[in-house]
């Protein structure tokens, strides 16, 4: 049973209930659009894997922020929200969020999955990760990053809603996000994998991202219910941020495919 922070003992059965429950509001759609993006990986020219990288590697960071965001937004609700159920809900979303930097429970200081992913820039592209995003930049991949980030921060930032109703709609979105990577990890490193790129960037997420997803199912069980409609509304709308970065990381390999050798993008 994956170690959880909660305000009321569960079994294993209780846990899988409320799992289930929470997967049946996904249509599936995000691990089709990721598995099609990596199928389509070895099209890819290698000239083209420093751009994608660096844009892609730009929503990659930005999940750190929308942890942070997430976080913030639920202790916001200090002045309406149970005590307990407010401490013991922080304390499940701020454990993946901390393993983002290398803290996990009862280990030693690990790489940050930042670091990491500056070594699996290198093995893939042969190249050191730029230290600095360009400010303004017309390269699709960036673009399609930066496009995508802000997406998914003006989700997590709405103003539509109260306090209490935007933390529950970010646990749901936060669900979504640590459960969803479940699978877009697996593909990816399927993806690389097929093209003889392997990387502990990818491993470390495969080994960590299902007990992520438990603490953040424990997260919601703690601060709502599960069927909140909110709750839903957050895990549907991640899904479809999903879908539609990697449906456009898929158009960009076309595109790319379609580029004279030597003709920039």
């Amino acid at each position: 049973m994956i170690a959880t922070s909660t305000r009321f003992k569960e079994d294993e059965a209780a846990i899988q209930e409320r799992e289930q429950q929470l997967m049946s509001f996904l249509t599936g759609g995000s691990r089709v659009a990721i598995r099609t993006f990596c199928q389509r990986l070895p099209e890819l020219p290698k000239a083209a894997y420093p751009r994608a990288l660096v844009g892609m590697g730009y929503l990659y960071e930005s999940f750190d922020l929308m942890f942070a965001e997430i976080a913030t937004s639920i202790q916001e609700t200090h002045d309406e929200s149970d005590y307990v159920a407010r401490y013991h809900t922080m304390q499940n979303v701020l454990r993946p969020f901390a393993s983002e930097f290398g803290i996990e429970p009862n280990q030693p200081l690990l790489n940050p999955h930042r670091k990491l992913y500056l070594d699996f820039y290198k093995r893939v592209t042969g190249e050191s990760w730029p230290l600095h995003y360009p400010a303004a930049s017309n390269e699709p991949w960036l673009k399609c990053g930066r496009r995508w980030t802000n997406v998914m921060l003006s989700n997590l930032r709405r103003s539509d809603l109260s306090l209490i109703d935007k933390a529950k709609y970010n646990l749901g979105y936060h669900w979504s996000v640590e459960f969803l990577s479940v699978g877009e990890f697996d593909e990816l490193k399927i993806g690389w994998n097929t093209i003889g790129i392997s990387a502990p960037y990818l491993d470390a997420h495969c080994e960590v991202e299902e007990e992520h997803a438990g603490c953040a199912s424990a997260a919601i069980a703690n601060f709502t219910s599960v069927d909140d409609p909110l709750v839903i509304r957050g895990i549907r709308d991640h899904e479809d941020d999903l879908i539609g970065f990697y449906s456009e990381c898929t158009e960009l390999i076309g595109k790319e495919c379609s580029t004279p050798i030597g003709t920039a993008t």
